[in-house]
């Protein structure tokens, strides 16, 4: 086997794909798929509705400002558990919101008010 001579490596500056617009840079894609600089960049856009059940980076987001606010004692998982519910419910009720233990438009909103 002939060791490896870094021949195939390349820079920093070259870490795209070219195509025919010009580079895609894959740092540029990163930063686009960030759910938090998503939902700064453009607040009027509908946010997803949360559950009992639900699961991915969006439920993690909400974790961690539940978590900042000393509502959600869990992990910072992706899953949307019973802990999860009672600390949203415990949230909605300290911020004078329906509680449903859903977080809809209304929630996202006062949650993205925390963050801040």
């Amino acid at each position: 086997m002939e060791p490896f001579d870094n021949k195939f490596q390349k820079s920093q500056k070259d870490a795209g794909v070219k195509t025919q617009q010009g580079v895609f840079s894959i740092e540029k894609q990163a930063v686009n798929n960030n759910p938090r600089q998503q939902a700064n960049k453009n607040k009027s856009a509908p946010m997803p509705e949360l559950k009992k059940g639900s699961q991915g980076e969006m439920v993690k987001e909400a974790q961690r400002i539940l978590k900042s606010t000393s509502d959600y004692i869990g992990y910072v998982d992706g899953d949307f558990g019973c802990i999860m519910e009672a600390a949203l419910k415990s949230f909605q009720r300290r911020s004078k919101l329906p509680v449903t233990g859903i977080i809809d438009n209304a929630t996202w909103e006062a949650l993205n008010q925390k963050r801040r």
